[in-house]
C-alpha cells in the first residue's frame, strides 16, 4: 500500500469515527450495557427475593418469612440482619431490600389483614450525629434552623446565596459530605460527580475551611486511635484497631477511616436501638396491638391496628424525637434536633406521609 493511499484511508476512518453515524452506534451500545445491567439486577432481585420469599413462605407452611437480627454481626455495633434458616423458619434478609419508585418489589411484603405498615426513618442521621460530635456550630445551626443542609453547605461551598445552589451544586455538596463521613477521597468525589479532579480538589479544600470543626474532630480521632490502638462512640462501644500498627501505609490509613466511621455509624445505630427499645416498652405497657417488626438500616417498621395508627405515630414521634430513653440511661442530650418521616401503607412497599406537624407531644 502506498503512502497517500495509507493516509487517504487513515483520513476516512478518523472521519467515521466522529460522523454521526458512530454516535448512534455509541447511543446503542450504552443502551444494550444499560439494559445488561438493569436485567443483571433484575435477576438478582428474582432470585433473592421473588423465588426466595416463595420458597421461603412454602418451606414455613406459611405466608410468613423470618429474619436473624444479630448484635455482634458487626464491627460498628449496627443490627446485622440476615435470612433465617432453622426447622419451619426459613426467610429472607430485609436489609439489601432495595427502594425504588417504580415495582417497588417491597411490595411483596403487606400488612395484616385490619393493620397497616408504619415505615420511620430517621432523618440525615449521621450527618446530625457528626454535627454533634464534631462539635461543628454551622452545621449544627442548620439543622436547628430547618433549613436544607446541603443546600446550605452548597451556598458555603460555591459562595453563594441559597437560592442561587444549582441542583448540580447541591448533589455535589451532599455527596462532599457522605465522602468526608465514609473517609472518601477527591477522586472518588470526581469519579462519582463526574467532574474535573482539580474541581473536586478545590471542593473538599474549601470543605475543611466551611466545617473546620469536623476535620479538628477527624484529627483528635486519628491521634486517640494511633496513642490507644482502639475508637470508642459516645455511648461506650469500642472498637478495637490493632491494624494502625502496620507498616504498610494503606493498611493503617484504612484502620483510621474505619475509627472516624465508627465512632459516627455506631452512634447513629444505637440511637435507632435505644428509640427501637423506648417504642417497645410504651406499646407493651398501653396493652397495644401495634408491634415492631423489623429495622432497616436508620428505620423502623412496624406493623398497627388501623384504630391504633394516631397514637402509635405519637409514641413513635415521642421516642425518636425526644429520646427520653437515651436521657435517662445515658444522660446525653444532642445539640441537633433529631428528625424522623413517618410513612404509612398497606404494604412494606408503599406509603403516604404522616405528617409529624399533626402530632402532639405530651
Amino acid at each position: 500500500m502506498s503512502r497517500w493511499k495509507k493516509k487517504a484511508d487513515e483520513k476516512k476512518i478518523s472521519k467515521w469515527r466522529i460522523s454521526e453515524h458512530s454516535t448512534d452506534h455509541l447511543m446503542q451500545a450504552k443502551g444494550f450495557v444499560g439494559g445488561l445491567l438493569n436485567l443483571r439486577k433484575s435477576e438478582k432481585l428474582y432470585r433473592t427475593y421473588v423465588k426466595g420469599v416463595r420458597n421461603a413462605a412454602l418451606y414455613n407452611d406459611e405466608d410468613k418469612v423470618y429474619v436473624d437480627y444479630k448484635l455482634d454481626g458487626t464491627t460498628t455495633g449496627r443490627l446485622s440482619c440476615t435470612s433465617y434458616n432453622a426447622a419451619k423458619s426459613m426467610g429472607v434478609s430485609f436489609h439489601t431490600l432495595p427502594r425504588e419508585t417504580e415495582n417497588n418489589i417491597r411490595s411483596i411484603f403487606v400488612a395484616p389483614p385490619g393493620f397497616r405498615f408504619i415505615t420511620v426513618d430517621y432523618a440525615s442521621m449521621e450527618l446530625r450525629v457528626l454535627a454533634h460530635i464534631a462539635k461543628e456550630y454551622k452545621m449544627q445551626k442548620a439543622f436547628k434552623d430547618g433549613i436544607d443542609l446541603h443546600k446550605y453547605t452548597g451556598s458555603l461551598l460555591f459562595n453563594k446565596s441559597q437560592d442561587k445552589v444549582t441542583k448540580q451544586e447541591r448533589q455535589v455538596a451532599k455527596t462532599t459530605s457522605f465522602l468526608i463521613v465514609y473517609g472518601g477521597s477527591k477522586f472518588q468525589l470526581s469519579e462519582i460527580m463526574r467532574i474535573p479532579l482539580r474541581k473536586a480538589d478545590k471542593v473538599i479544600e474549601t470543605y475543611k475551611e466551611v466545617y473546620s470543626g469536623i476535620f479538628q474532630y477527624m484529627e483528635f480521632i486519628e491521634k486517640f486511635i494511633r496513642k490507644n490502638k482502639y475508637a470508642y462512640s459516645i455511648f461506650g462501644r469500642r472498637r478495637n484497631l490493632p491494624d494502625i500498627e502496620s507498616k504498610n501505609y494503606a493498611v493503617a490509613a484504612k484502620a483510621v477511616r474505619q475509627g472516624i466511621n465508627f465512632t459516627i455509624q455506631s452512634t447513629a445505630s444505637d440511637i435507632l436501638v435505644c428509640s427501637l427499645i423506648g417504642i417497645a416498652k410504651k406499646l407493651e405497657e398501653r396493652g397495644m396491638k401495634t408491634r415492631i417488626v423489623s429495622t432497616v438500616h436508620d428505620s423502623l417498621e412496624i406493623i398497627s391496628p388501623d384504630d391504633e395508627i394516631d397514637e402509635a405515630c405519637k409514641i413513635i414521634h415521642h421516642e425518636m424525637v425526644n429520646y427520653p430513653y437515651i436521657k435517662k440511661h445515658f444522660g446525653i442530650s444532642f445539640d441537633v434536633p433529631l428528625e424522623i418521616e413517618i410513612l404509612i401503607g398497606d404494604s412494606f412497599g408503599d406509603g403516604e406521609e404522616y405528617f409529624i406537624e399533626s402530632i402532639n407531644d405530651n
